[in-house]
């Protein structure tokens, strides 16, 4: 039996996340938190499932049991901006053993990102369901541009890639994989201060009270890019039942 404890985010409206840790990259998201916890399970099941999808064949849980550790009220990154909760454990540095982990299970996130789109054409790409609503081009963007962010509220300003000046100008896909290639780059630069610190970036967030460590710019950038996987699937779903209703 396998024990596990939840860390759960709740907005202001109620709507929550449920987090477990120590399985980075696996979380819930529901309009109340007794939903999320309830989905907690499943996500589990469904996260061994991933990482031997991706060639991590490690031992399945024999069954799960789970408790609430810890609870953040009022705050949670539910729209984009949005403030985001330092879970206790993530004040501890993390060894680069560990790091090497982390990085490891988001580029399974990548994967299974790039997997979606080999050969949509840029009608596909550009297309919205109804206006105001994100693009698959736009998706895949902002998710570029916000790991760049994600590393840019744990080191010094000047120490970020040069290659992310200008980057908007790349074709998607070449931007895509300059950015993973350069977040990697950086994180394996950190040092261990950097690894441990707890930080306050003040420019690019409407936040400079929200604290930042290396554990959780890692952990958003796994559970973030799962996120917009999931936004993606929904918005080729879309489009074929579109072309189905013709």
């Amino acid at each position: 039996m396998n024990s596990y404890d939840v860390y759960l985010e709740i907005g202001p409206k109620g709507v929550a996340m449920a987090h477990v840790l120590t399985l980075v990259g696996c979380f819930t998201k529901a309009n109340s938190s007794e939903a999320a916890l309830d989905a907690v399970p499943q996500a589990i099941w469904d996260y061994w499932a991933w990482l031997r999808q991706h060639g991590e064949m490690l031992a399945e849980p024999e069954g799960t049991t789970m408790r609430v550790a810890e609870i953040s009220e009022g705050l949670g990154p539910f729209q984009q901006g949005d403030k985001a909760a330092l879970f206790a454990p993530e004040r501890e540095p993390i060894g680069v053993a560990e790091m090497e982990t982390y990085l490891r299970r988001w580029g399974f996130a990548r994967a299974d990102l790039l997997t979606l789109t080999p050969n949509v054409s840029d009608y596909l790409l550009d297309w919205q369901a109804k206006e105001g609503e994100m693009s698959i081009r736009q998706i895949l963007r902002h998710v570029g541009n916000t790991n760049e962010w994600y590393v840019s509220r744990l080191v010094d300003p000047a120490t970020l890639p040069s290659q992310w000046q200008g980057d908007a100008q790349l074709q998607i896909f070449r931007f895509l994989a300059m950015e993973q290639r350069t977040v990697t780059e950086r994180m394996h630069k950190l040092t261990a201060q950097e690894r441990a610190q707890v930080t306050y970036p003040t420019k690019l967030t409407d936040h400079p009270d929200e604290p930042w460590t290396a554990r959780k710019a890692l952990r958003r950038m796994i559970e973030h890019e799962r996120e917009h996987t999931a936004q993606i699937l929904q918005v080729l779903a879309q489009t074929i039942k579109r072309a189905g209703d013709k």
